[in-house]
Order: structure tokens, then C-alpha cells, then sequence
């Protein structure tokens, strides 16, 4: 699959690091983390999936997305991780690396995290075909966040 946009780099950057410091959250558990690295859509979109699929009133689970105290929060984002896990097996959130990002434009971006990068698993400089997790990214309130609907970008792709 062709990653969409351009490299501004041929080194990785800030947006490959914050794709990176989720997927290791994830792998951690650590959902808190991971759920305030999610766009405001991409977070919205998590809570109407988990109400409706678990017929929970939207208002709780508005409540249970922003109030780290609300007495559902750690079903929100237990849900939220199986969620993720079934589309990213665990044992392939080891060992990542950090490629170049790929820029759509100003403000969408996907970063490249190939699996099995032993040596100096912070960063691949060379251009080879590699697995991998591929994370669309969203710069939104002045930082990199994982904007899941990002995969418009794909459409028209081919």
C-alpha cells in the first residue's frame, strides 16, 4: 500500500514519535495516555461506538470520555484497546521503528512504524519494502494527535 502525501524529511520527526508513543501505549495498557492522544474526532467517533454498541445513554459516555473519574471511563477505554488490539495484534507492537512521515499537507500527516526494527529502533533511514503500522495523524490544539478517520486520505488511492 502507498502511504499517502510527501516526506519533508528523510529523518524521522516529532509526528512518528508521538505515532510511536501510542502504539507503545496501547501495547502497555497505559489507556489514558493513549485515549488523550486521539483527535477530538477520532475520540467522539470511539464514544458513539462504545454507546451504541453497549446501549449506554451518548451523555454518559461523553461523561465517561472527558471525566477521568466517571464510574464507566475504564470500560470506555478497556473496549478501546480491544478494539485496537484486533486490528494490531500485540506481538506486533514490539520492536517498532520510526520511519519518515508522509505530510498530506499542513495539518494531516501519516507516520510509518515498521515492525522488527532491532538495531537502533528509534529510526529507519532507508527506503525499503517493510511491515508495519501505518497511523494517520492530525495536527490539532498545537501538537500531533492519532486521527483514526484520517484514513479518508486513502480514498481515490490506486
Amino acid at each position: 500500500m502507498r502511504i499517502p502525501g510527501h516526506k519533508r524529511s528523510l529523518d524521522p520527526d516529532e509526528v512518528g514519535s508521538r505515532a510511536g508513543v501510542f502504539a507503545e501505549a496501547v501495547r502497555d495498557g497505559n489507556m489514558e495516555l493513549a485515549w488523550g492522544m486521539l483527535s477530538k474526532e477520532t475520540r467522539g467517533m470511539r464514544m458513539g461506538v462504545w454507546s451504541t454498541r453497549n446501549n449506554i445513554d451518548m451523555q454518559h459516555a461523553y461523561r465517561a470520555a472527558y471525566d477521568s473519574s466517571h464510574s464507566m471511563r475504564l470500560s470506555m477505554l478497556e473496549d478501546f484497546r480491544q478494539t485496537v488490539l484486533r486490528l494490531w495484534p500485540l506481538e506486533d507492537l514490539t520492536d517498532l521503528g520510526i520511519a519518515p512521515t508522509n505530510y498530506v499537507d499542513d495539518l494531516h500527516a501519516f507516520a510509518f512504524l515498521p515492525f522488527g526494527v532491532t538495531q537502533d529502533a528509534s529510526q529507519v533511514h532507508e527506503r525499503t519494502m517493510m511491515s508495519g503500522l501505518i497511523i494517520p495523524m492530525l495536527f490539532e490544539d498545537t501538537q500531533w494527535q492519532v486521527d483514526l478517520p484520517g484514513w479518508r486520505f486513502l480514498e481515490g488511492e490506486g
